[in-house]
């Protein structure tokens, strides 16, 4: 399957398509604001060379002259034979080789942006300050109006050992990119989990991102993540480098844990919250003395420009657990230190293991969601502990099935009037199991978080009161480029190798001769084998 998501005022029209042994090729045209699951079945006929499997689809962005071809193909002898190349060099956006995960895996592509405004595509990340970045088109929004990739037990990139418990990476990690890493893919909202983690013989303790089953069990079994401090030194790195934007820190449960857990929770005094609150205070460009309640409602232009242009980091805590401190010391608005309460908010968990019924639940939840509450949609699986102990670990239903269906099913279900605040996941920017490598991450995410506030919500003429910023200039003014827009226009090969400057004439995975049998979307079938005419063509 190959996912191609419009999120531009174009129509993407299917100009032709040509395959060779492949059992169904389907594709068709994309309006906007659409997504489409096509189809590329290489052949099951035991008699055929794999190697020769290839198929093209051809089109043509609206009536912009602009142009992109898909192409399956093979790459053989690989762990991953199945290729897909997505060819946008004749919009000057370059070319990428995809591995495919898994036979019946998506790939998929994701446009955004206009002929008049520049196109902005998944094929590579764009600059990290991706909010500040189109600052102009979304200064005039609410929060509340705005959606922004998030992710799930956002310190579990790691397991680390400070929790000895029977838990592993297949039952308790949900990311492969440490907090740093998922900012700079475009993650916004993190939920956190925090656990002090005491010794048991001498009574010390530090501060973890923890995954536990359930933190208020005598015995509770999970893990510890990345170091608290660790996580702290992360965001400020990020936010020194790309001033301006807008992050939220939700924190799940504060509560400690014994590193070998036994007697249930072991909960915090003044002493253990206060040194917690001088780890937040060390959060920098934190925003102190916002109105309690309608958080969501503050403009994106005052939060980006808080703290002299560096943007703003909000920080809700949910202090159920802390029964020994007094409700009026349990936060610090003067400090930037909110109650997730402080937020009119929805956290909309399906709880749920199987893809589908996670899909459906989401949808749900945000076509019936209020217009005043900040939703957070968790595109998530909760699989059973038998399930990811034994069966499919969080990271292969994230990556393989619950991912990739954001885009072919969710996408489809997000108008300009519905749609979610936050799409919470886990394992973000991975499309490969066990390959969190930077050169092997995809911006499917972070181009479609971009494309529906540029695209989508400014259809909504009650949240978006001026011209759409992807719509041309009535009176053809020219606009200088906004920094969002993508610039390369090189080749990137699936093992990670880049060419800044390819020749005018390379495209990986275009045939040099059309074989007998090859069948065209017009009903042509070759009765004999003919060299490719467009092979060695410089146009596209």
């Amino acid at each position: 399957y190959i996912t191609i998501v419009n999120l531009t005022p174009h129509t993407f029209k299917l100009a032709y398509t040509s395959s060779y042994q492949m059992d169904e090729f389907n594709w068709g045209d994309i309006p906007s604001g659409r997504a489409r699951q096509n189809v590329a079945h290489y052949t099951e006929r035991v008699t055929a060379n794999p190697k020769d499997d290839n198929g093209e689809a051809y089109y043509d962005i609206g009536d912009t002259g602009k142009k992109f071809v898909v192409r399956a193909t093979t790459h053989i002898p690989d762990t991953y034979p199945r290729r897909v190349v997505f060819d946008l060099s004749g919009m000057g956006k370059g070319q990428r080789e995809y591995r495919v995960p898994e036979q019946e895996v998506p790939v998929t592509l994701v446009i955004t942006g206009s002929d008049s405004f520049g196109f902005i595509t998944s094929l590579s990340y764009g600059p990290g300050n991706w909010m500040n970045s189109i600052k102009e088109e979304m200064k005039h929004r609410r929060l509340l109006d705005m959606i922004m990739p998030g992710t799930h037990d956002s310190g579990m990139s790691k397991i680390t050992e400070a929790i000895l418990t029977g838990a592993n990476s297949d039952n308790t990690q949900t990311q492969g990119l440490n907090i740093y890493d998922q900012l700079r893919v475009g993650a916004r909202w993190f939920e956190l989990r925090v656990s002090t983690v005491h010794e048991v013989v001498t009574g010390r303790y530090e501060y973890w991102t923890t995954h536990l089953n359930d933190e208020m069990a005598d015995v509770p079994i999970g893990k510890s993540g990345e170091k608290f401090d660790d996580v702290v030194s992360e965001i400020n790195k990020f936010t020194s480098e790309n001033p301006g934007e807008v992050i939220a820190l939700q924190f799940r449960y504060l509560v400690g844990v014994r590193n070998v857990p036994s007697k249930g929770p072991v909960y915090w005094d003044e002493t253990i919250k206060n040194k917690f609150f001088n780890k937040l205070m060390k959060i920098e460009n934190r925003c102190g003395e916002l109105e309690s309640g309608r958080i969501q409602d503050y403009t994106m232009d005052k939060l980006m420009s808080s703290n002299n242009g560096k943007g703003c980091v909000l920080i809700f805590l949910d202090t159920v657990h802390m029964k020994n401190i007094p409700e009026a010391e349990r936060f610090s608005t003067k400090d930037g230190i909110y109650s997730k309460n402080d937020i009119s908010w929805i956290d909309a968990w399906p709880d749920k293991e199987d893809t589908k019924d996670v899909a459906e639940f989401a949808i749900d939840s945000w076509q019936k969601r209020t217009p005043t509450n900040f939703h957070v949609a968790q595109w998530l699986s909760t699989p059973s502990p038998l399930t990811s102990t034994f069966d499919y670990s969080i990271q292969v239903i994230a990556v393989l099935p619950t991912n990739p269906a954001l885009y072919w099913k969710g996408v489809n279900s997000i108008t300009s009037t519905k749609f979610p605040n936050v799409l919470l996941v886990d394992y973000i920017g991975m499309v490969l199991l066990n390959d969190a490598q930077w050169d092997s991450l995809s911006a499917e995410l972070y181009t479609l978080a971009i494309g529906l506030n540029l695209y989508t919500i400014s259809e909504n003429c009650d949240i978006n009161k001026r011209r759409s910023p992807l719509l041309p200039s009535p009176k053809n003014q020219r606009r200088p480029p906004s920094p969002i827009i993508s610039q390369f226009n090189g080749i990137i090969f699936a093992n990670g190798t880049t060419i800044e400057n390819p020749p005018s004439g390379f495209h990986p995975g275009r045939v040099g001769i059309l074989r007998n049998g090859t069948v065209f979307n017009n009903g042509t079938v070759l009765k004999e084998d003919v060299p490719n005419p467009d092979f060695n063509s410089t146009s596209f």
